[in-house]
């Protein structure tokens, strides 16, 4: 009877370990989840942005300029660890800043020269993700496609603003930071979106697709979740741009045939009319 006890035991044994060896690869991740809060600032050529500053030196005609809005929105956020697996932020739904999987991210404060924003601002991505080592951050600048041509009008926060969305056929101003200056007074505007969106003429009805979706990915390394910031820096996605001459748009509206737009793109990470990106430069890490 003890030799059948003991027997009993180290079946048991064996039957378990395989049961906890497939568990470390779980693709949820070996422990979890954990909360996470993804710090975002918003620069001009390093220095901290501000509704009512000027910034001198921006851009190749080293222009003065004075912002009047800083927004844009993320999804598809993750966080990746040293042997390149990325696990997904699930964001929390807070009715005000997230919903769906999308993020607001607003600096301007609707004070001075930022006047067309919101008193609110939030600086913060919100979630849950597995425990880990986690060495890079990766997420997607825009609205996903299946919430960009809905009404805006009976959205539900953070996309039901006004001032980030075109129309039912082209969809929401993924990002939307607009300046001025002495050379430009009525403004210099970047407002990214999906373009070439069909079908097109009534904008009552909601596009199927579009010809120029433009969400880059960004993935960062060297990034330490707990304690970094991802910056976005105006000064350096201006860095290509003579902010004193402007020939079609205001700025750079995302629409073919801007010739303030290949720059402005590229350094978003995007390819613009056959002008190739060679990588994004408006993200970085600190």
């Amino acid at each position: 009877m003890h030799r059948f006890t003991h027997l009993t035991r180290i079946l048991t044994v064996l039957a378990v370990v395989p049961l906890a060896a497939c568990g470390d690869d779980d693709p949820t991740g070996p422990e979890g989840p954990v909360s996470v809060a993804l710090q975002f600032a918003a620069a001009v050529d390093g220095a901290d942005f501000v509704c009512g500053q000027s910034y001198a030196g921006v851009g190749t005609s080293a222009t003065e300029i004075t912002p009047v809005d800083f927004r844009f929105y993320v999804h598809g956020v993750s966080l990746i660890e040293a042997d390149g697996t990325a696990r997904t932020v699930e964001l929390d739904d807070d009715g005000i800043w997230q919903r769906d999987g999308v993020a607001l991210l607003d600096f301007e404060n609707g004070q001075g020269p930022c006047v067309n924003g919101t008193a609110a601002t939030n600086t913060v991505v919100r979630g849950t993700v597995p425990a880990g080592d986690y060495t890079q951050v990766r997420f997607i600048l825009g609205v996903p496609e299946e919430l960009n041509h809905a009404d805006q009008t009976t959205a539900a926060a953070p996309l039901d603003l006004t001032a980030l969305f075109w129309s039912w056929n082209g969809g929401y101003k993924f990002a939307r930071i607009d300046h001025t200056s002495a050379a430009q007074p009525e403004g210099w505007f970047v407002h990214l979106g999906s373009t070439g969106c069909s079908p097109s003429g009534d904008p009552t009805v909601p596009a199927t697709s579009c010809a120029n979706p433009h969400r880059p990915t960004v993935t960062l390394d060297g990034f330490e979740w707990e304690t970094g910031e991802i910056v976005a820096d105006y000064g350096a996605l201006l860095a290509d741009s003579d902010l004193d001459q402007n020939s079609a748009a205001k700025g750079c509206m995302s629409f073919p045939g801007d010739p303030e737009c290949a720059v402005v793109m590229n350094n978003f990470g995007l390819s613009y009319e056959g002008s190739a990106s060679a990588g994004q430069s408006f993200f970085r890490v600190r």
